[in-house]
């Protein structure tokens, strides 16, 4: 059961870490609209990995019966927003690169669009946006909390020690998770059942 009242409590707590996960996301998008070349290395490599996992989960989601596909999205962000929570723990370092590299994804794919002659206004709006509105801030959540264990592994929280810190932290995101479930259900739902029409209207 979600304890709104909690949530919220928990959730502008956190606004701070909330707000530098959306920076490291935009960075990613940035960089990959601007810098997506062979002299930038780190960002070609970030999005080329994340490019083949997504064509190939692609083929396996839109091949399958609709609940299979509604399931595979889900648990793909699922266990994505679990590891960058809990990796969290290695200073910070997985979620940072969560959050980059998932920003330099999204910016490739505008950037091919644009290229082929797409609208990617339009793309993003009905492509991206109707199932990115609950994914993108189950992920934040995630990635917030993430880096947060991963500085205050460092820094702890005072008058806590380190341990007493991780464990705050990991009881906050335990008190998140109904609602990061929720909104990943809702996204995974939408992405596979409305999006592809909306798409279908314009492209």
């Amino acid at each position: 059961m979600i304890d709104r009242k909690k949530i919220t409590g928990i959730l502008l707590r956190n606004l701070n870490w909330l707000a530098l996960t959306v920076f490291f996301f935009v960075i990613g998008i940035i960089s990959s609209i601007l810098f997506i070349t062979e002299e930038f290395l780190l960002v070609s490599e970030l999005t080329a990995g994340q490019k083949e996992l997504l064509e190939e989960m692609a083929r396996e989601v839109f091949e399958a019966p609709p609940l299979r596909g509604i399931l595979l999205i889900f648990f793909n962000n699922f266990l994505a927003s679990l590891s960058v929570m809990f990796l969290g723990i290695i200073l910070g370092i997985p979620p940072l690169l969560g959050l980059f590299s998932n920003g330099a994804l999204l910016g490739y794919l505008m950037t091919a669009l644009s290229n082929e002659e797409v609208p990617v206004f339009v793309f993003v709006v009905l492509g991206i946006l109707p199932h990115g509105i609950f994914e993108l801030p189950a992920f934040f959540i995630s990635a917030a909390l993430g880096l947060k264990t991963g500085f205050h592994l460092i820094f702890p929280i005072l008058p806590k020690n380190r341990r007493q810190s991780i464990v705050f932290i990991w009881k906050e995101y335990g008190a998140l998770f109904p609602l990061v479930i929720w909104l990943l259900l809702l996204g995974a739902i939408i992405e596979i059942l409305v999006t592809p029409r909306l798409l279908s209207l314009v492209l």
